[in-house]
């Protein structure tokens, strides 16, 4: 191989290295708005269950939406090359929770990528599974 197709290969990499980490950092800015929606969620849920006279719970829930508003701003703050970095550590330290956290990231996932299909596609929605939710189709 000579210095010129080197060169060359050296900047096809470069340029793959560079859209993956463009789209790495879209797809965690998104994740991140994502934490930041369900954590208002939930907390906005409490007020429910404070009205129904379960503070206690309300309290956990709301600890949780705690948790979740400061996961986002951690990872808004790190760049891509930083969290893979932290996986990578965490992986080396404790195996069964980087692989458990995996298992469960990726049924999340899978459960939202199912969720998006289902409502690109038209397919019926269903309240609490009992009977398709007919409001969003077409006629």
């Amino acid at each position: 191989m000579d210095h010129t197709q080197e060169t060359s290969g050296n900047g096809i990499a470069e340029r793959v290295r560079e859209r993956a980490s463009a789209e790495l950092t879209t797809q965690k800015e998104r994740a991140t708005d994502g934490l930041g929606t369900i954590a208002q969620v939930v907390r906005r849920s409490t007020q429910q269950l404070r009205d129904q006279q379960h503070d206690t719970v309300a309290q956990y829930i709301e600890q949780a939406a705690d948790q979740l508003e400061r996961l986002s701003t951690r990872l808004k703050e790190k760049n891509v090359s930083e969290l893979l970095n932290d996986a990578q550590r965490l992986a080396r330290r404790q195996p069964a929770l980087f692989i458990g956290g995996a298992f469960v990231l990726g049924l999340l996932g899978a459960r939202f990528l199912k969720s998006s299909s289902d409502r690109e596609s038209g397919a019926p929605r269903f309240n609490r599974g009992l009977v398709p939710d007919r409001t969003r189709e077409t006629h």
